[in-house]
């Protein structure tokens, strides 16, 4: 005989004061049916609502087990544990009524098969509907309170921490980089995946609870769009594209009003107007824009008898190039190789070669120091324009200067992570491979339908060059310069 214990718990957190999955548990095996079974399993759904049956594989599990055959006991703390939506409870109630076999026992209540018992049952799941649903206005009642006073409801956004009273306040270590996106973005020279192959490249942690691994486009409009950076937020909404009229807020700004609606204009710019195909239709191009033809000239991508390709511009000139066109395919397995012999050098053989080579140390990413000119050019117009009051340009131009002193006082040190790069590029999407060939290279040298050389990207010269000797080192133990990673070492 098996027995099925199902648990569910809608908000499964710690020092939550709700019945545990563990008390559950317990209380189900100690059921007189469960224990008469020489076999108990159990099945969990945590962080999940009662309300629907999406997302619960524990519960969906068990319906496939009944449908099957060989389940005698199926066991629950309540009914309110199994179900919190009158249609799914009386569902479930019609699938045991097939199979009269299968005893279902609560710990608190019982399931009765009976013209009373079913009465009683849907009910009791009418009951558990309307607390679920009167519970949820009550919360919406109470996030829609606090938002109309300018308290921040939901998931803090990156660059501010909540603290044990509740209140909000900036962090600095975070704060910092969403300053330089909104810079960045507002001044027009950079667009979103610039950004964030930028910040991808210069090794710049992304926000806490983001998306992935690393920055992605998505995250860089997502933090750009989000107006509770300025310390304002909507009066009737919570989210980010809140409704309402825009009002202050109960915690402090971290950039001016006006940046972040230079930022907006510019997303207007480009809103509804070409640029990439519709989702879905994205050709995943990996090495567009960082291919160069042996004449000197970028290599354009091109789609040609069902490849992804590159072409030499000059192709069609009289006297054509010899890379007229090359396959992508033909020149994705000297990336793979590359990083799957990165992957091999331990910080110990990185740092023992480093030391070897008679070369100047990398100094701090030049990225960094620019953002801070243009923040300190920027306050200087902002005072000019008289949106700033003296003491407020003096303090914040004394800010920046001291921080520009820090940086360029840090010793120099490796910031490209060598583990984990080989396993990035065979499991990420084109975008993600680009992103991890441009974090080391401005260009691929292509002759001949092959990559036979590469320029360093020039913000991180010296470091790319030291890793590529590093590798040239390791893998044929010979002299050389290690500035052409051709086919005889790679």
């Amino acid at each position: 005989m098996t027995a099925l214990i199902y648990v569910r718990q809608s908000r499964h957190k710690e020092g939550e004061r709700t019945v545990s999955p563990e008390v559950q548990e317990k209380l189900c095996r100690a059921l007189a049916a469960v224990t008469a079974c020489g076999r108990v399993e159990v099945f969990a759904d945590l962080d999940v609502s009662g309300g629907k049956l999406k997302g619960r594989r524990g519960l969906a599990e068990i319906f496939d087990r009944v449908s099957a055959g060989g389940v005698s006991v199926i066991a629950a703390y309540d009914q309110s544990r199994a179900f919190r939506n009158t249609s799914d409870a009386l569902a479930f109630y019609a699938l045991m009524e097939k199979h009269p076999e299968v005893n279902v026992v609560f710990v608190q209540g019982r399931f009765d098969r009976s013209p009373v018992g079913g009465f009683t049952y849907t009910t009791l799941a009418a009951a558990h509907e309307m607390e679920r649903r009167m519970t949820g206005e009550k919360i919406r009642d109470a996030y829609r309170y606090a938002t109309q006073r300018g308290e921040m409801v939901g998931q803090v956004p990156g660059g501010y921490r909540r603290e044990p009273d509740g209140s909000i306040v900036v962090d600095e270590a975070v704060a910092e980089t969403v300053r330089r996106i909104f810079q960045e973005y507002a001044s027009g020279r950079y667009s979103v995946r610039e950004i964030a192959r930028r910040l991808n490249a210069e090794g710049v942690a992304p926000l806490p609870r983001s998306r992935g691994a690393g920055w992605r486009f998505y995250s860089v409009a997502e933090l750009l769009r989000n107006v509770a950076y300025t310390g304002r937020t909507f009066s009737e909404s919570r989210r980010r594209k809140g409704k309402g009229e825009l009002m202050p807020a109960q915690w402090p700004a971290i950039i001016d009003v006006e940046l972040w609606e230079t930022a907006q204009r510019q997303f207007s710019r480009y809103s509804g107007r070409g640029g990439r195909r519709p989702q879905g239709h994205e050709r995943p191009y990996v090495l567009r824009g960082l291919l160069r033809c042996s004449c000197g000239a970028r290599l354009s991508a091109a789609f040609r008898y069902g490849h992804l390709c590159y072409q030499c511009p000059r192709g069609d000139d009289a006297k054509p190039c010899s890379e007229h066109r090359v396959r992508e395919v033909d020149l994705l397995p000297w990336a793979r190789t590359l990083f799957e012999q990165l992957d091999t050098l331990t910080p110990a053989d990185f740092a023992s070669t480093v030391a070897s080579l008679a070369r100047e140390p990398r100094n701090t990413s030049p990225g960094a120091l620019q953002s801070i000119q243009r923040s300190l050019e920027r306050g200087q117009q902002l005072f000019l324009w008289g949106h700033w009051t003296a003491e407020h340009y003096k303090a914040e131009r004394e800010r920046l200067e001291a921080l520009r002193s820090e940086l360029k006082a840090v010793a120099p040190q490796s910031s490209l992570e060598l583990r984990g790069l080989f396993d990035t590029w065979q499991h990420g999407d084109s975008i993600a491979r680009r992103e991890l060939l441009g974090a080391m290279f401005d260009c691929l040298h292509v002759s001949g339908g092959q990559i036979v050389g590469y320029t360093a990207r020039a913000d991180r010269q010296g470091e790319v060059l030291q890793i590529m000797e590093a590798l040239r080192r390791r893998v044929i133990n010979v002299g050389g310069d290690g500035l052409e990673p051709t086919a005889s070492w790679v």
